[in-house]
């Protein structure tokens, strides 16, 4: 769905779509209470009710507005002015204007009962205005843009416009005035955020949080009490305007967007994650239970996590150009947000001892932060030679590394702005990740262009060079004993190697996307992977030992009497093809050597012979027996 309204006595919504078809439902009975509205030919990117409810007004990429009859369905007008996709109307409180905005920087206005439109004004903008909203008073009309995230407000009467009232860098997809006129609700990206339109007061930390994609429309219901969001991940979501949670639901306990990164806790209890969905979780490792719903504060996506040394502190990085501490036991937001970088924040470390804490930045510096006094460390502006991606310290806490989109590794000595060595080059792509070897002498490092390397610090010379991911590989790690290293990749798995030799020792599938986050347990018996496909995956090393070590082995699983074979073919014990699982299942049972899967619905499968009623055949009416026993013959 493209865009959703609510009709004035709140008994129909309706919605359209990017095939340019309206439809409206009754929301009693959730029945479509008209055909389906058509005559635009091009994508409908807003509708909206008339304040009695007799028309909509729709906007379409093919450049024109439409107003429809409520009652009959008919196309009443198709209002011909604007040059460029018309991106949003809205009728005024009484009913007498309906404006509409375009991509050819114009706010237009019409009669809706001629159709025509009214001479004047015509107001030219320097910016693109893609949605628009009254006040219920008509004394104002909000505009926000997409491209620069640009919100501003128009007097009706002088159609003077205020100064810039927010600017959110995601963009604003769609806005909206409460009935009251006491706030003005934004769609950024795939939150809703609260602002205060009287007091120009910037954006309130309450979010709705739960669309997966961009949210295109919201819309109050007439009382104020609910809103109504549409969304590219094809739902419509009703949610509490007061609670900002949907009235229907518990606060979700699980991500609805990629996670970006994963990080355990010292004592192996819990894994806490950063995702694309602007939030932090914090999950039990043994029961996969979340610990409390998702941390809601960052206004835009959570690039890194970590959990500083005495498990008292979780750190986040973001897109929105901020870090934030959480208390661990509470969930609880530590002090003000730190504010000074440039760019996104892609990557977040706690120095060993938990005194410090560095950040790096697209914006080619890296920030050393004293975590007691969230203040910046008189050390703590360090330069890199191109955008950090990775920060990681040593384990001795003598040194801090980065690494960045220009493929350079940086090195200083921890506590200080001193480089301790010249940068290493690694390649000409970039790195998306690093880790020290337990000792520090060595780091390993995960490439843009798909290779892992293992580099002597001292010297600077590559030690491995492992060419055997399909993609781009996100994250790398040592094991606590410095035997292996792991890695995740886009191309959807986990890698365990050789860390003296750089061998395969055995490749872990499950995840249904890029794996953009992995980390070994403290203990070292289990590696952590986080991934776009939202879930977190807890594997248990050495059961994919063992597996590794059989030659022979191929099937993912053995369930009952029957295995599980990599295509998805549950063999029975005669080697008979019995069941094939569609992908969508398979990715959410915790198939061996997975111990935990975080994040999704299990799917639960029992496969033996021996179950009462259970029983294989060449056709379908062998492999089912009603209460007598006797196989079911098909009809004729």
């Amino acid at each position: 769905m493209k865009c959703v309204a609510f009709s004035p006595n709140g008994s129909y919504i309706a919605a359209a779509t990017h095939h340019g078809v309206i439809h409206v439902w009754c929301v009693s009975t959730s029945r479509a209470a008209l055909d389906p509205l058509t005559g635009h030919t091009w994508t409908v990117t807003s509708v909206t009710y008339s304040p009695d409810g007799t028309l909509i007004a729709s906007a379409s990429g093919d450049q024109t507005v439409r107003i429809w009859n409520t009652t009959t369905g008919h196309n009443v007008f198709v209002m011909i002015g604007h040059t460029d996709w018309v991106n949003a109307v809205a009728f005024s409180p009484d009913g007498r204007l309906l404006a509409s905005a375009s991509y050819d920087r114009t706010i237009r206005l019409w009669n809706p009962e001629t159709g025509e439109a009214v001479e004047s004004p015509l107001l030219d903008l320097d910016d693109t205005i893609n949605c628009l909203s009254f006040s219920s008073d008509g004394r104002w009309l909000a505009g926000g843009s997409l491209n620069t995230g640009m919100v501003r407000i128009w007097d009706v009467a002088t159609y003077q416009a205020t100064p810039v009232l927010i600017k959110d860098p995601s963009g604003i997809q769609s806005l909206a005035f409460s009935p009251d006129g006491s706030m003005l609700v934004l769609a950024a990206f795939d939150t809703i955020q609260y602002c205060d339109p009287r007091s120009g007061q910037e954006l309130t930390r309450t979010l709705f949080s739960g669309h997966s994609r961009c949210i295109w429309s919201v819309t109050f219901s007439p009382d104020g009490k609910f809103l109504a969001s549409a969304s590219e991940d094809c739902t419509i979501r009703i949610w509490d305007a007061v609670s900002s949670v949907e009235p229907s639901a518990q606060q979700p306990q699980r991500h609805s967007g990629r996670l970006s990164s994963v990080a355990v806790s010292s004592d192996d209890t819990y894994i806490v994650s950063g995702s694309y969905d602007r939030a932090v979780g914090l999950w039990n490792a043994q029961t996969s239970k979340a610990k409390y719903p998702p941390l809601l504060g960052h206004g835009d996506v959570v690039m890194s996590v970590s959990i500083s040394p005495d498990n008292r502190l979780i750190a986040s990085s973001s897109a929105d150009h901020t870090v934030r501490l959480w208390d661990m036991q509470s969930g609880e937001s530590v002090g003000e947000p730190m504010n000074v970088h440039k760019g996104h924040v892609r990557a977040v470390a706690f120095s060993p001892d938990g005194c410090l804490l560095a950040t790096g930045s697209l914006d080619s510096t890296v920030r050393v932060w004293e975590v007691e006094t969230r203040k910046a460390a008189t050390f703590g502006l360090l330069h890199c030679v191109s955008g950090v991606t990775t920060v990681a310290f040593s384990p001795d806490g003598r040194l801090l590394a980065a690494a960045g989109s220009g493929g350079h590794i940086c090195f200083w000595w921890s506590g200080t702005d001193q480089q301790a060595r010249t940068p290493l080059q690694a390649n000409d792509e970039g790195i998306h990740g690093i880790s020290f070897s337990p000792e520090s002498t060595r780091v390993v490092t995960g490439g843009f262009d798909n290779t892992i390397r293992v580099w002597d610090i001292a010297d600077g010379f590559p030690l491995l060079v492992i060419s055997k991911h399909f993609d781009v590989v996100c994250s790398v790690g040592y094991s606590p004993d410095s035997r292996y290293i792991v890695s995740g990749s886009d191309d959807k798995t986990v890698r365990l190697w050789d860390a003296q030799t750089g061998d395969a020792i055995f490749t872990l599938y499950g995840h249904g996307d890029m794996v953009e986050s992995v980390t070994f347990t403290r203990d070292g018996r289990s590696i952590v992977s986080g991934s776009s496909d939202t879930t977190i995956r807890v594997w248990d090393v050495e059961a994919a030992l063992i597996l590794a070590s059989d030659v022979n082995h191929d099937p993912l699983a053995r369930l009952g009497s029957a295995t599980l074979t990599h295509d998805g073919w549950l063999v029975g014990s005669s080697g008979e093809l019995l069941l094939w699982l569609p992908p969508k299942y398979r990715g959410h049972i915790p198939l061996p050597p997975c111990s935990i899967i975080i994040g999704s619905d299990p799917v639960q499968l029992e496969v033996d012979e021996s179950i009462g009623g259970l029983h294989w055949g060449v056709e379908w009416t062998q492999c089912w027996r009603g209460a007598s026993h006797s196989a079911v013959q098909p009809s004729p």
